[in-house]
Protein backbone atom coordinates (compact mmCIF):
# COMPACT_ATOMS: atom_id res chain seq x y z
CA UNK A 1 0.00 0.00 0.00
CA UNK A 2 2.64 2.62 0.94
CA UNK A 3 4.61 1.61 -2.19
CA UNK A 4 1.85 2.03 -4.43
CA UNK A 5 1.45 5.49 -2.71
CA UNK A 6 5.39 6.36 -3.49
CA UNK A 7 5.38 5.36 -6.95
CA UNK A 8 4.30 8.42 -8.69
CA UNK A 9 7.27 10.49 -6.96
CA UNK A 10 9.84 8.09 -7.25
CA UNK A 11 8.31 7.91 -11.34
CA UNK A 12 8.42 11.59 -11.69
CA UNK A 13 12.20 12.02 -9.47
CA UNK A 14 13.70 9.04 -12.52
CA UNK A 15 12.38 11.19 -14.66
CA UNK A 16 14.10 14.44 -13.80
CA UNK A 17 17.35 12.34 -13.95
CA UNK A 18 17.47 11.07 -17.14
CA UNK A 19 16.06 14.87 -18.43
CA UNK A 20 19.27 16.06 -16.75
CA UNK A 21 21.47 13.63 -18.12
CA UNK A 22 20.26 13.81 -21.57
CA UNK A 23 20.55 17.82 -21.36
CA UNK A 24 24.55 16.98 -19.36
CA UNK A 25 25.31 15.27 -22.32
CA UNK A 26 23.78 17.61 -25.06
CA UNK A 27 25.11 20.70 -23.77
CA UNK A 28 28.55 19.31 -22.26
CA UNK A 29 29.79 16.64 -24.59
CA UNK A 30 32.40 17.37 -27.44
CA UNK A 31 30.31 15.45 -29.99
CA UNK A 32 26.87 17.52 -28.92
CA UNK A 33 26.47 18.83 -32.89
CA UNK A 34 26.61 22.27 -33.89
CA UNK A 35 26.32 24.03 -30.59
CA UNK A 36 29.74 22.57 -30.18
CA UNK A 37 31.56 23.36 -32.87
CA UNK A 38 33.85 26.55 -32.60
CA UNK A 39 33.33 30.17 -34.82
CA UNK A 40 36.75 29.08 -36.95
CA UNK A 41 35.05 25.48 -37.24
CA UNK A 42 31.72 27.10 -38.56
CA UNK A 43 33.93 29.29 -41.09
CA UNK A 44 35.31 26.85 -42.44
CA UNK A 45 31.98 24.64 -43.06
CA UNK A 46 30.80 27.81 -44.13
CA UNK A 47 33.57 28.35 -47.06
CA UNK A 48 34.00 31.89 -45.07
CA UNK A 49 37.96 32.84 -44.70
CA UNK A 50 39.67 31.20 -41.36
CA UNK A 51 40.22 34.14 -38.77
CA UNK A 52 43.34 34.13 -36.67
CA UNK A 53 42.62 36.94 -34.63
CA UNK A 54 41.87 40.73 -34.82
CA UNK A 55 44.52 43.71 -34.81
CA UNK A 56 45.00 47.54 -35.10
CA UNK A 57 47.32 48.20 -38.28
CA UNK A 58 48.78 50.77 -36.42
CA UNK A 59 50.31 48.49 -34.01
CA UNK A 60 50.41 45.45 -35.96
CA UNK A 61 52.26 43.07 -32.76
CA UNK A 62 49.19 43.36 -30.75
CA UNK A 63 46.79 40.83 -30.76
CA UNK A 64 43.38 40.31 -29.97
CA UNK A 65 40.97 37.05 -29.58
CA UNK A 66 37.36 39.17 -30.72
CA UNK A 67 36.49 42.31 -33.02
CA UNK A 68 36.05 45.34 -31.41
CA UNK A 69 37.25 48.60 -31.12
CA UNK A 70 40.98 49.52 -30.88
CA UNK A 71 42.51 50.52 -27.58
CA UNK A 72 45.23 52.62 -29.19
CA UNK A 73 43.42 54.66 -32.33
CA UNK A 74 39.76 55.39 -33.59
CA UNK A 75 39.59 52.91 -35.42
CA UNK A 76 37.93 49.07 -35.23
CA UNK A 77 40.00 46.10 -35.29
CA UNK A 78 40.64 43.93 -38.50
CA UNK A 79 40.40 40.31 -38.39
CA UNK A 80 43.88 38.53 -39.59
CA UNK A 81 43.10 35.88 -41.99
CA UNK A 82 44.67 32.76 -42.42
CA UNK A 83 44.93 32.70 -45.81
CA UNK A 84 46.68 35.67 -45.91
CA UNK A 85 50.75 34.10 -44.75
CA UNK A 86 50.47 32.13 -48.07
CA UNK A 87 52.87 33.56 -50.78
CA UNK A 88 55.07 36.15 -51.24
CA UNK A 89 52.43 38.70 -51.59
CA UNK A 90 50.98 41.07 -48.65
CA UNK A 91 47.13 40.65 -48.27
CA UNK A 92 45.39 43.92 -46.60
CA UNK A 93 41.55 43.79 -46.36
CA UNK A 94 40.15 46.25 -48.94
CA UNK A 95 38.67 48.17 -46.84
CA UNK A 96 41.77 48.57 -44.75
CA UNK A 97 43.34 50.16 -48.26
CA UNK A 98 40.49 52.12 -48.78
CA UNK A 99 40.72 54.01 -45.36
CA UNK A 100 44.21 54.53 -45.39
CA UNK A 101 44.37 55.93 -48.86
CA UNK A 102 47.05 53.77 -50.35
CA UNK A 103 47.19 55.02 -53.58
CA UNK A 104 49.79 53.74 -56.46
CA UNK A 105 51.34 54.81 -60.01
CA UNK A 106 52.86 52.98 -62.40
CA UNK A 107 56.06 52.31 -63.34
CA UNK A 108 57.40 54.07 -66.72
CA UNK A 109 59.67 54.46 -69.32
CA UNK A 110 61.01 57.48 -70.55
CA UNK A 111 63.71 60.10 -70.19
CA UNK A 112 64.69 61.62 -66.66
CA UNK A 113 64.74 65.01 -67.27
CA UNK A 114 66.82 66.30 -64.21
CA UNK A 115 68.69 69.56 -63.30
CA UNK A 116 71.86 70.39 -61.21
CA UNK A 117 72.17 73.66 -59.03
CA UNK A 118 75.59 74.90 -58.06
CA UNK A 119 76.47 77.60 -56.20
CA UNK A 120 78.28 80.57 -58.27
CA UNK A 121 79.34 84.20 -57.54
CA UNK A 122 78.68 87.30 -59.60
CA UNK A 123 82.12 88.74 -60.41
CA UNK A 124 83.30 91.54 -62.53
CA UNK A 125 83.96 91.28 -65.92
CA UNK A 126 88.18 91.33 -66.51
CA UNK A 127 87.76 91.92 -70.45
CA UNK A 128 86.45 95.49 -68.80
CA UNK A 129 89.91 96.36 -66.80
CA UNK A 130 91.53 99.91 -67.06
CA UNK A 131 94.32 100.82 -65.64
CA UNK A 132 95.14 104.37 -64.58
CA UNK A 133 98.72 104.92 -64.73
CA UNK A 134 100.82 108.17 -65.80
CA UNK A 135 103.65 107.93 -67.79
CA UNK A 136 106.04 110.97 -65.98
CA UNK A 137 106.84 112.02 -63.13
CA UNK A 138 104.93 114.67 -61.52
CA UNK A 139 102.38 115.87 -58.84
CA UNK A 140 98.96 115.99 -58.32
CA UNK A 141 97.52 119.59 -58.68
CA UNK A 142 93.40 118.48 -57.94
CA UNK A 143 91.97 115.25 -57.83
CA UNK A 144 88.00 114.87 -58.05
CA UNK A 145 85.67 113.84 -55.49
CA UNK A 146 85.63 110.01 -56.32
CA UNK A 147 86.16 107.30 -54.10
CA UNK A 148 86.00 103.49 -54.97
CA UNK A 149 83.02 101.65 -55.36
CA UNK A 150 81.94 104.72 -57.71
CA UNK A 151 80.55 104.38 -60.90
CA UNK A 152 82.32 106.24 -63.72
CA UNK A 153 81.52 107.21 -67.44
CA UNK A 154 84.62 106.98 -70.04
CA UNK A 155 86.36 109.71 -70.55
CA UNK A 156 85.23 110.95 -67.27
CA UNK A 157 88.12 113.30 -65.42
CA UNK A 158 89.91 111.93 -62.13
CA UNK A 159 92.75 114.05 -61.62
CA UNK A 160 95.23 117.04 -62.38
CA UNK A 161 98.38 115.66 -62.68
CA UNK A 162 101.07 118.43 -63.69
CA UNK A 163 104.88 117.00 -65.15
CA UNK A 164 107.50 119.53 -64.86
CA UNK A 165 109.83 117.68 -66.84
CA UNK A 166 107.94 118.62 -69.92
CA UNK A 167 108.41 121.63 -70.45
CA UNK A 168 111.83 121.65 -71.51
CA UNK A 169 110.99 119.58 -74.68
CA UNK A 170 108.09 121.76 -75.83
CA UNK A 171 109.91 124.48 -75.39
CA UNK A 172 112.91 123.13 -77.52
CA UNK A 173 110.07 121.71 -79.66
CA UNK A 174 108.83 125.29 -80.47
CA UNK A 175 112.44 127.05 -80.34
CA UNK A 176 113.77 124.54 -83.69
CA UNK A 177 110.20 125.22 -85.29
CA UNK A 178 110.86 129.07 -84.48
CA UNK A 179 114.61 129.01 -86.31
CA UNK A 180 113.40 126.74 -89.20
CA UNK A 181 115.82 123.97 -88.10
CA UNK A 182 116.13 120.82 -90.27
CA UNK A 183 113.00 119.18 -90.66
CA UNK A 184 114.18 115.37 -89.28
CA UNK A 185 115.84 117.33 -86.14
CA UNK A 186 112.50 118.76 -85.52
CA UNK A 187 110.66 115.20 -86.17
CA UNK A 188 112.89 113.63 -83.45
CA UNK A 189 112.38 116.22 -80.96
CA UNK A 190 108.32 115.93 -81.95
CA UNK A 191 108.99 112.28 -81.37
CA UNK A 192 110.82 112.41 -78.07
CA UNK A 193 107.89 114.23 -76.78
CA UNK A 194 105.74 111.43 -77.42
CA UNK A 195 107.40 108.89 -75.77
CA UNK A 196 107.84 110.78 -73.02
CA UNK A 197 104.02 110.45 -72.34
CA UNK A 198 102.57 113.85 -73.77
CA UNK A 199 99.30 113.30 -74.77
CA UNK A 200 98.74 113.61 -78.26
CA UNK A 201 96.07 115.79 -77.66
CA UNK A 202 98.27 118.15 -75.56
CA UNK A 203 100.68 118.11 -78.61
CA UNK A 204 98.32 118.89 -81.05
CA UNK A 205 97.41 122.01 -78.87
CA UNK A 206 101.31 122.72 -79.02
CA UNK A 207 101.31 123.06 -82.46
CA UNK A 208 98.65 125.27 -82.70
CA UNK A 209 98.86 127.33 -80.22
CA UNK A 210 102.50 127.70 -79.29
CA UNK A 211 102.05 127.75 -75.69
CA UNK A 212 104.05 125.05 -73.28
CA UNK A 213 101.46 123.11 -71.20
CA UNK A 214 102.59 120.61 -68.18
CA UNK A 215 99.56 119.89 -66.62
CA UNK A 216 97.11 117.05 -68.50
CA UNK A 217 94.18 115.91 -66.81
CA UNK A 218 93.58 112.19 -65.89
CA UNK A 219 90.37 110.76 -67.59
CA UNK A 220 88.80 106.91 -67.30
CA UNK A 221 89.29 105.05 -69.77
CA UNK A 222 86.38 103.21 -70.01
CA UNK A 223 82.74 102.93 -68.10
CA UNK A 224 82.97 101.04 -65.13
CA UNK A 225 83.04 101.43 -61.31
CA UNK A 226 86.29 102.32 -59.40
CA UNK A 227 88.10 99.35 -57.72
CA UNK A 228 90.71 101.16 -56.83
CA UNK A 229 91.63 105.00 -56.35
CA UNK A 230 94.67 106.39 -54.90
CA UNK A 231 95.36 110.37 -56.17
CA UNK A 232 95.40 113.09 -53.79
CA UNK A 233 95.94 116.57 -53.74
CA UNK A 234 99.54 117.50 -53.83
CA UNK A 235 101.08 113.92 -53.69
CA UNK A 236 103.91 112.89 -56.15
CA UNK A 237 103.38 110.33 -58.59
CA UNK A 238 106.06 108.24 -60.74
CA UNK A 239 105.63 106.76 -64.09
CA UNK A 240 104.31 103.28 -63.69
CA UNK A 241 102.03 104.44 -60.37
CA UNK A 242 98.43 102.89 -60.54
CA UNK A 243 96.76 106.00 -59.64
CA UNK A 244 92.88 104.05 -60.48
CA UNK A 245 91.67 100.94 -61.41
CA UNK A 246 88.15 100.77 -62.87
CA UNK A 247 86.36 97.30 -64.03
CA UNK A 248 82.94 97.21 -66.08
CA UNK A 249 80.17 96.00 -64.76
CA UNK A 250 77.91 95.06 -68.43
CA UNK A 251 77.96 92.23 -69.01
CA UNK A 252 79.28 90.48 -65.86
CA UNK A 253 81.10 87.27 -65.12
CA UNK A 254 79.35 84.68 -62.95
CA UNK A 255 81.28 82.12 -61.63
CA UNK A 256 80.89 78.40 -60.70
CA UNK A 257 82.49 75.64 -59.82
CA UNK A 258 81.08 72.49 -61.33
CA UNK A 259 81.62 69.50 -59.94
CA UNK A 260 84.02 66.96 -62.61
CA UNK A 261 80.53 64.30 -62.96
CA UNK A 262 78.44 67.29 -64.26
CA UNK A 263 80.83 69.26 -66.93
CA UNK A 264 78.95 67.21 -69.42
CA UNK A 265 75.56 68.89 -68.85
CA UNK A 266 77.77 72.25 -70.01
CA UNK A 267 77.41 72.09 -73.70
CA UNK A 268 76.81 75.09 -76.35
CA UNK A 269 73.76 74.53 -77.69
CA UNK A 270 72.43 74.61 -74.19
CA UNK A 271 70.78 77.88 -72.20
CA UNK A 272 72.25 78.12 -68.33
CA UNK A 273 69.83 79.56 -66.20
CA UNK A 274 71.16 81.87 -63.17
CA UNK A 275 69.41 83.27 -59.83
CA UNK A 276 70.75 85.74 -57.38
CA UNK A 277 69.70 85.53 -53.80
CA UNK A 278 69.04 89.12 -53.63
CA UNK A 279 66.28 89.36 -56.93
CA UNK A 280 63.71 86.30 -56.16
CA UNK A 281 61.77 85.47 -58.84
CA UNK A 282 64.40 87.13 -61.62
CA UNK A 283 66.61 84.48 -63.93
CA UNK A 284 69.23 85.54 -66.26
CA UNK A 285 70.38 83.61 -69.04
CA UNK A 286 73.95 83.41 -70.19
CA UNK A 287 74.49 84.89 -73.93
CA UNK A 288 78.01 83.00 -73.35
CA UNK A 289 79.84 80.92 -71.19
CA UNK A 290 83.43 78.76 -71.01
CA UNK A 291 84.07 76.13 -68.90
CA UNK A 292 88.36 76.87 -68.59
CA UNK A 293 90.47 73.85 -69.49
CA UNK A 294 92.18 72.99 -66.00
CA UNK A 295 90.32 71.00 -62.87
CA UNK A 296 91.03 71.82 -59.18
CA UNK A 297 93.00 68.90 -57.86
CA UNK A 298 91.40 69.55 -54.27
CA UNK A 299 87.86 70.00 -55.10
CA UNK A 300 87.49 68.02 -58.62
CA UNK A 301 85.67 70.61 -60.00
CA UNK A 302 86.40 72.61 -62.97
CA UNK A 303 85.58 76.44 -63.24
CA UNK A 304 82.56 77.41 -65.56
CA UNK A 305 82.51 81.40 -66.11
CA UNK A 306 79.35 82.77 -67.98
CA UNK A 307 78.90 85.76 -69.49
CA UNK A 308 75.74 87.88 -68.69
CA UNK A 309 73.37 91.14 -69.80
CA UNK A 310 73.53 93.57 -67.16
CA UNK A 311 72.35 97.06 -68.62
CA UNK A 312 70.21 97.91 -65.89
CA UNK A 313 72.87 96.82 -63.45
CA UNK A 314 70.89 94.69 -61.77
CA UNK A 315 73.92 92.04 -61.28
CA UNK A 316 76.26 93.75 -58.46
CA UNK A 317 79.40 91.74 -58.11
CA UNK A 318 80.42 89.80 -54.94
CA UNK A 319 76.56 88.80 -55.05
CA UNK A 320 75.22 85.30 -54.75
CA UNK A 321 73.99 83.37 -57.85
CA UNK A 322 72.67 79.51 -58.39
CA UNK A 323 73.86 78.05 -61.82
CA UNK A 324 71.19 75.63 -62.77
CA UNK A 325 72.22 72.56 -65.20
CA UNK A 326 70.11 70.75 -67.22
CA UNK A 327 70.01 67.71 -68.88
CA UNK A 328 68.39 64.48 -69.62
CA UNK A 329 69.02 60.49 -69.91
CA UNK A 330 68.05 58.04 -72.20
CA UNK A 331 64.94 56.26 -71.66
CA UNK A 332 64.77 54.04 -68.43
CA UNK A 333 62.27 52.87 -65.91
CA UNK A 334 61.40 55.56 -63.63
CA UNK A 335 59.49 55.21 -60.28
CA UNK A 336 58.02 58.05 -58.15
CA UNK A 337 60.36 58.99 -55.48
CA UNK A 338 58.01 59.05 -53.40
CA UNK A 339 57.64 54.88 -53.64
CA UNK A 340 61.05 54.11 -52.20
CA UNK A 341 61.91 52.88 -49.14
CA UNK A 342 65.20 53.01 -48.26
CA UNK A 343 66.83 50.53 -46.09
CA UNK A 344 70.60 51.05 -45.58
CA UNK A 345 72.50 51.27 -48.44
CA UNK A 346 69.13 49.29 -49.91
CA UNK A 347 65.91 50.83 -51.31
CA UNK A 348 62.90 48.99 -52.22
CA UNK A 349 59.59 49.28 -53.88
CA UNK A 350 55.96 47.72 -52.96
CA UNK A 351 54.68 46.47 -55.90
CA UNK A 352 50.47 45.73 -56.52
CA UNK A 353 49.95 43.20 -57.87
CA UNK A 354 47.57 41.90 -60.40
CA UNK A 355 45.64 39.83 -57.62
CA UNK A 356 45.63 42.37 -55.45
CA UNK A 357 48.57 41.71 -53.03
CA UNK A 358 51.52 43.47 -52.29
CA UNK A 359 54.72 42.49 -53.15
CA UNK A 360 58.52 43.97 -51.67
CA UNK A 361 61.37 44.56 -54.32
CA UNK A 362 64.72 45.65 -54.14
CA UNK A 363 65.27 47.68 -56.64
CA UNK A 364 68.87 49.49 -57.72
CA UNK A 365 68.55 53.50 -58.28
CA UNK A 366 70.43 55.05 -60.53
CA UNK A 367 69.68 59.20 -60.42
CA UNK A 368 66.54 61.16 -58.81
CA UNK A 369 65.49 64.34 -60.13
CA UNK A 370 62.33 65.78 -58.53
CA UNK A 371 59.09 63.38 -58.11
CA UNK A 372 61.23 60.71 -60.34
CA UNK A 373 63.77 58.48 -59.77
CA UNK A 374 65.73 56.34 -62.22
CA UNK A 375 65.93 52.42 -61.59
CA UNK A 376 68.31 49.80 -63.49
CA UNK A 377 66.67 46.92 -62.09
CA UNK A 378 63.64 45.38 -59.65
CA UNK A 379 60.51 46.42 -61.95
CA UNK A 380 59.29 46.59 -64.88
CA UNK A 381 57.08 49.09 -67.29
CA UNK A 382 53.68 48.70 -65.88
CA UNK A 383 53.67 47.54 -62.98
CA UNK A 384 52.09 49.80 -59.64
CA UNK A 385 53.82 50.47 -57.32
CA UNK A 386 52.75 52.03 -53.68
CA UNK A 387 53.03 55.96 -53.32
CA UNK A 388 51.00 56.78 -50.35
CA UNK A 389 50.48 54.16 -46.97
CA UNK A 390 53.38 53.03 -47.35
CA UNK A 391 53.70 52.96 -43.02
CA UNK A 392 50.45 50.07 -43.60
CA UNK A 393 52.17 47.99 -46.21
CA UNK A 394 55.45 48.13 -44.41
CA UNK A 395 53.79 46.90 -41.07
CA UNK A 396 52.20 44.03 -42.97
CA UNK A 397 54.97 43.23 -44.63
CA UNK A 398 57.01 42.81 -41.11
CA UNK A 399 53.49 41.23 -39.83
CA UNK A 400 53.55 38.31 -42.34
CA UNK A 401 56.84 38.33 -43.25
CA UNK A 402 56.89 38.58 -46.64
CA UNK A 403 60.39 40.45 -46.43
CA UNK A 404 62.06 37.85 -44.87
CA UNK A 405 60.88 35.69 -47.60
CA UNK A 406 61.98 37.91 -49.81
CA UNK A 407 64.93 37.72 -48.46
CA UNK A 408 65.55 34.24 -48.45
CA UNK A 409 64.43 34.08 -52.18
CA UNK A 410 67.64 36.40 -53.38
CA UNK A 411 64.79 38.96 -54.36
Amino acid sequence: MLFKKMAPALLCVALGAGIGAYANSFLFSGDAGSHGKTEATEQGERGERKILYWYDPMYPGTQFDKPGPSPFMDMDLVPRYASEGEGAGIRIDPAQVRNLAVRTQKVERERLVFSRDIPANVEFNDYQLARVQPRAEGFVESARPWAVGDVVAAEEALADITVPGWAADQSEYLLLKAQKADAGLVRGVWERMRLAGIPEKMLRALETTGKVQTRMTVHSPISGVLTAFDVYPGMNVTKGDTVAVVQGANPVWVRADVPERDTHLVAKDKRIRVTVTALPGMAFYANAFTLLPQADRDTRTVPLRLVIDNPDGLLKPGMTATVRLRGADEEQLLVPTSSLISLGEEQRVIVRAPDGSFVPRRVRTLRSSGEKTAVASGVEAGEEVVVTGLFLIDSEANLQGALGRMEREGR
